[in-house]
């Protein structure tokens, strides 16, 4: 998505987001992106009790990610042990060997 397409996307939220907002824009819960900004990923401002993060810093955050491969590959390969699956990412999923001949294969 373009930044204007982003913007447009989130023009019913305030430009300061809280965690909850933020959550709710990721389809995540709130101790992922308390976790997000504590590793440095999302910056985030602390107003009182409360982190608020940028509308532009989210938008900025989600366009990095649209450039990452959504779908990393996994790919199987045979040695002298059997199939053996690796991934240049974590694919996030339980990979089993089934005779694919060393062809890639979607996660």
């Amino acid at each position: 998505m373009t930044k204007m397409e982003y913007k447009k996307a989130l023009s019913s939220y305030p430009e300061a987001l809280t965690a909850s907002e933020v959550a709710e824009i990721l389809r995540v819960c709130t101790k992922t992106v308390y976790k997000l900004i504590r590793q440095g990923e999302i910056p985030a401002v602390k107003i009182g009790r409360e982190n608020r993060i940028s509308k532009s810093v989210l938008i900025a955050y989600l366009r990095n990610k649209d450039k990452e491969s959504p779908n990393p590959k996994c790919v199987c390969s045979e040695n002298s042990a059997g199939a053996v699956w690796t991934s240049g990412k974590s694919c996030g999923s339980v990979c089993g060997a089934s005779g694919t001949g060393g062809k890639e294969r979607s996660a």
